[in-house]
């Protein structure tokens, strides 16, 4: 019987993927020499390079012209936890920043207000922010939250401040529940010029949905995501059959 192979550039980029994931909290870090690499995983140079140029081009890696080859920065996000994004990037030692790309009141298509559970021509707050991670561009997040339960919310700061925090502190809104889904989708020239990526790149498409304890659902957000500099990982528990 035929046993398969893996091609050496293949093996190579498995031995990088596997290198970034051990060296996680790390970004920034240079790979170590070109001749430890090849030796430690028994790889020429040419294949090693290969595998290298192609983890540049796919983001994970970036090089600085004579000094190395170096980790990209990423965000770790567990779908488990329901939490800000500064909460999430600061945890992992990033800075996180914000940009308000747009703040209106709109009025809600059949499709938001049956998430609200109203009519379409719900008023609802949008808010469109480009999220940074050390200066770098990773998410545009568009937030939509009835007018009737946040009054006079462009009041409040929306770049600096989490918009959790203005929720629970001044309406009562605090987050107990959400819902989220993670699918792929390819960057408009707008997400691009913003993500700075090429059009119609790869990117993360999130929808998540956000509520209450008392089941009060406050927010609906809609992400597009770098793929090269955000992974999602989730916590699994074993359940016995018959377990609710």
């Amino acid at each position: 019987m035929d046993v398969y192979e893996p091609r050496p550039r293949e093996l190579a980029l498995e031995y990088l993927e596997a290198y970034i994931l051990e060296h996680h909290g790390a970004t920034h870090d240079a790979l170590p020499p070109e001749r430890e690499l090849c030796q430690k995983w028994q790889i020429s140079r040419s294949t090693l390079r290969s595998a290298i140029s192609q983890m540049i081009a796919a983001g994970k890696l970036y090089a600085i012209q004579g000094s190395g080859t170096y980790i990209s920065p990423r965000v770790r996000r567990n779908l488990q936890d329901l939490e800000s994004f500064t909460s999430f990037a600061q945890r992992q030692g990033m800075k996180a920043s914000s940009r308000l790309l747009s703040f209106s009141c709109v009025a809600a298509d059949e499709g938001l207000a049956r998430e609200f559970g109203g009519e379409a021509g719900l008023q609802l707050y949008q808010i469109v922010r480009l999220r940074c991670v050390n200066d770098l561009p990773l998410l545009i997040e568009s937030s939509y939250v009835p007018e009737s339960l946040a009054p006079h919310l462009e009041a409040h700061d929306m770049v600096s401040a989490s918009l959790y925090d203005i929720l629970e502190k001044n309406y009562g809104l605090k987050p107990s529940y959400g819902w989220e889904k993670v699918s792929a989708t390819s960057a408009s020239a707008e997400e691009a010029r913003y993500l700075d990526v090429p059009e119609n790149s790869t990117v993360f498409w999130l929808i998540s949905k956000t509520s209450s304890a008392d089941g009060v659902l406050f927010e609906y957000c809609r992400t597009v995501g770098r793929s090269d500099r955000l992974e999602f990982c989730s916590t699994l528990r074993w359940r016995k059959r018959n377990e609710p």
